[in-house]
């Protein structure tokens, strides 16, 4: 029977040995890999893939991917085994229980230690499953750890990019996830996790911790398990039978420090901090001391996520009701990302004003991106990709609706992979929900399993699928996957109704090219295949199949929009505000519809290689127009033109009432002021209000500025559109699942037609980075001012976050815009704009 006893933490005796039981060393370093066929050794790093190690070592390089050299690589080098290696010291570990922990291997692998075989690729495989392995006997004082890999091959179930961009050469083969070595006690700790509990009114939150002991002698032991929170700790004595596993929960009931009044509670960015905990466990034998101990960061907060009266999936944070605004992640084509690439990137995310990321594959080398997450107060919707669901990408049959997990086999591996990865994210307080399925609904003798041990192991909300499926055990998945991934105009999410419009949870969609700025461009493809476009640019399209595969959309809708691109630069320009426009409305029109919107995540976020589809920003991590776009559309107050009513809206996701000063002024396409008025309003949260009608303004070309300020009138934010005299014309009877088409382009051409601009600018150094003035000298709009930082030999400086960047000016019009930079980074400012 456990009892309590309320105790101060006792230390442990470092004594002589410099292994202490619970040290945990990452083996990371001072690998080597080689192909199994002999030939050459190359030094490598773990995490890795073998193509990434290639890659490290200059065998792959970056011409590789320029073009559509990509398709050129020798895959047929990965279809024999490769072998890491690695030399490690055992010294001081005689005496202890010592583990090797493998967090992902890909795909199968036999594991040797000093000339012991320790697992068999027959029984070590699939790449979401974790392997802890008790090396007791086998470590000496030097150590020869080798793990021979295969690759994944046709119907296993592997890390997906499905149609995101071509698939790994190596089919991410290697040790793409941590790799661990543990030393403990004859007690061993193990899948410790602090679930909070916040009350109703979050005046007082609870907390329970449970870890699972396992005795590791032929005897029985006596332990205490220990925790330390904050000022306080608590103790719990265990009797463990010989070799007994069993897990141990602790609750504020037997533990008062686990109570906590008035919690600092995590929030996700944009509605407050993100406060985090931090808890250290120990277990400690009666008569040898430490035995092992962990550490848990964690946060404390309540998520929910049910059905709305529309029966649409409402997310929850501590009782207030937030809109999902996100994109999806995938990690580098050869997982090369680093802690500081991962770390840029989510503040990237952040700097958009984004709240979410939806991980589909439940990526990341380690759990470094889902820390960053909870660092920033970024909500992780994670779940398993389509890379399963459909025949194409995983090479099984698919069945009955359900994907192609549909034998024994695969559905135990999938279970295996579903425990093995609830419990690996569980303590990271980002993670929001798990969505077991993507494109389809799990296997009707699959789902039981997921839903038991969910119950099991977590309490964070459970969703079958992305896509709108009602599941006879889980119920409606209260989502919509209906598409668009192709262009569509602005007006489409204010006008479509049944697809991708705005109303409801959009897991995916978005408008298909987001074409990098041409600097980036200009590495991708070469000098001579770059214009017109041909199928260089095109290979960096998706790797779909069936559509989205080349430049011919862009082309057409840059040509049905604005004209004809008259070259690179035309094109880039003319696929920047094609990008900028069409991003920004559908963020745009989801903020507008509250609260029959309550989530939309963009496809994608950011790029496994150098792209010209689905990203926000690019592979080498600068920013496209859709970015700004997107920033520009989720300032957390803004106000937003309503292309259906032709009305201006004010909107507020701060959790509280705001009283804003705003104003409107509508020009002619002649740059010409039609009309001005400005208001002082109060916004309350999550409920747009109508501040301007510009209904009678309609039919004609016109470009319109919004100004928002705060009650005093000091400057919070802007907005710009081009207004043209008629909208798009859509098939709304052909819409499919990647777009509906347009019969009849939006005339844009007044824009083109704008006269060349006078801007000048002045860059002043600011502490981290620069704070530069724009000002428009003309008598006519400075539309799509691009302000860039280089280095001394050209290059785009990333990250380089601006406060503000594809803007237009009206007439004699100045911007102040900063720009911050990372590790003193500095670099010349340069400035284009649309009518120069």
């Amino acid at each position: 029977m456990l009892f309590l006893v309320i105790a101060v933490m006792a230390t442990a005796s470092c004594g002589s040995s410099s292994v202490r039981p619970g040290d945990k060393t990452a083996l990371g370093d001072g690998w080597t890999l080689q192909c199994a066929d002999g030939g050459q050794i190359y030094r490598a790093t773990v995490p890795s893939t073998v193509a990434g190690v290639l890659y490290a070592n200059g065998v792959i390089t970056d011409s590789d991917f320029l073009d559509d050299n990509y398709r050129n690589i020798d895959r047929t080098q990965f279809d024999k085994p490769w072998t890491y290696t690695k030399q490690f010291s055992g010294k001081g570990m005689a005496g202890k229980h010592v583990f090797l922990q493998f967090d992902g291997i890909g795909y199968a692998a036999d594991i040797y230690l000093n000339g012991t075989k320790l697992r068999a690729k027959d029984t070590t495989f699939g790449v979401f499953n974790r392997y802890t392995l008790d090396v007791t006997d086998c470590i000496r004082q030097s150590n020869k750890l080798e793990v021979t890999l295969e690759r994944a091959r046709k119907g296993d179930l592997n890390v997906g990019y499905v149609d995101w961009n071509p698939r790994p050469v190596d089919e991410s083969m290697g040790l793409w996830r941590d790799v661990t070595l543990s030393v403990t006690g004859d007690v061993r700790m193990s899948d410790s996790f602090v679930r909070p509990q916040v009350r109703e009114d979050l005046a007082a939150a609870d907390m329970a911790v449970s870890t699972v002991l396992t005795n590791l002698t032929d005897r029985e032991t006596e332990a205490l398990f220990k925790g330390c929170f904050e000022n306080g700790s608590f103790e719990v004595p265990v009797r463990l039978a010989p070799n007994e596993s069993r897990e141990i929960v602790v609750t504020s009931a037997e533990a008062p420090v686990l109570h906590v009044d008035n919690p600092r509670l995590w929030w996700c960015s944009g509605l407050g901090s993100p406060e985090l905990y931090h808890m250290d466990l120990q277990v400690e034998c009666r008569n040898s001391g430490i035995s092992d101990a962990d550490a848990i960061t964690f946060g404390i907060r309540n998520i929910e996520a049910g059905l709305d009266e529309y029966g649409h999936r409402q997310f929850v944070l501590n009782g207030h009701k937030i809109l999902i605004k996100g994109a999806g992640w995938t990690d580098d084509i050869f997982m090369r990302d680093t802690h500081e690439s991962i770390e840029r990137q989510v503040c990237l995310v952040k700097d958009m004003n984004l709240n979410t990321i939806r991980f589909e594959n439940i990526w990341g080398k380690d759990r470094y991106v889902y820390d960053m997450c909870d660092k920033y107060g970024i909500l992780a919707l994670v779940g398993w990709s389509c890379q399963w669901e459909w025949e194409d990408y995983c090479g099984l049959p698919e069945t009955d609706g359900f994907g192609c997990i549909a034998t024994p086999e695969t559905m135990d591996l999938a279970f295996s992979y579903f425990e093995n990865q609830v419990k690996w994210l569980r303590n990271n307080v980002s993670v929001i929900g798990w969505m077991t399925g993507s494109d389809r609904l799990p296997h009707p003798d699959l789902e039981p399993r997921y839903l038991e041990a969910y119950a099991r192991l977590d309490y964070r909300p459970y969703i079958g699928s992305a896509k709108s499926l009602v599941s006879e055990l889980s119920g409606p998945s209260g989502t919509k996957m209906e598409g668009p991934y192709e262009y569509v105009g602005p007006d489409y999410w204010y006008l479509d109704t049944r697809c991708g419009g705005a109303f409801g949870f959009n897991t995916e969609t978005g408008i298909g090219a987001n074409l990098p700025q041409i600097e980036s461009l200009r590495k991708m493809v070469s000098e001579d295949k770059i214009w017109p476009p041909d199928a260089a640019i095109g290979r960096h399209a998706t790797a779909s199949g069936s559509a989205m595969n080349n430049t011919r959309y862009l082309e057409a809708t840059i040509a049905g929009l604005y004209g004809e691109a008259a070259d690179l630069e035309d094109f880039v320009r003319k696929g920047h505000a094609v990008d900028y426009d069409g991003t920004r409305a559908m963020f745009e029109a989801f903020r507008a519809n509250l609260p029959r919107t309550t989530g939309i995540v963009q496809w994608m976020l950011n790029s496994a290689w150098p792209s010209i589809y689905w990203q926000l920003y690019g592979h080498d991590l600068v920013p496209t127009a859709g970015y700004y776009g997107t920033k520009k559309a989720c300032e957390p107050v803004q106000l937003i033109y309503n292309i259906k009513d032709a009305c201006v809206y004010a909107v507020n996701e701060t959790g509280n009432p705001v009283a804003v000063k705003a104003s409107f002024t509508l020009l002619d396409a002649a740059s010409k002021p039609v009309a001005a008025e400005s208001r002082t309003v109060t916004v309350s949260d999550r409920e747009p209000l109508k501040v301007f009608n510009l209904a009678r303004y309609r039919n004609r070309d016109s470009f319109l500025a919004l100004k928002l300020g705060d009650a005093d009138g000091k400057p919070l934010t802007d907005n710009f559109y081009c207004l043209p005299a008629r909208w798009n014309t859509y098939d709304w009877a052909k819409a499919n699942w990647y777009l509906t088409p347009i019969v009849k382009y939006a005339d844009m051409r007044f824009v083109t037609r704008l006269p060349a601009a006078n801007v000048r600018f002045e860059t002043v150094t600011d502490n981290d980075g620069y704070r530069v003035t724009v000002t428009n000298d003309s008598d006519v709009i400075a539309y799509q001012n691009i302000l860039t930082l280089k280095d001394a030999a050209g290059n785009l400086i990333a990250p380089a976050y601006w406060s503000d960047n594809f803007f237009s000016l009206l007439p004699h019009e100045t911007k102040e815009v900063l720009c911050r930079t990372e590790g003193g980074a500095t670099g010349t400012v340069g400035l284009t704009h649309w009518n120069q």
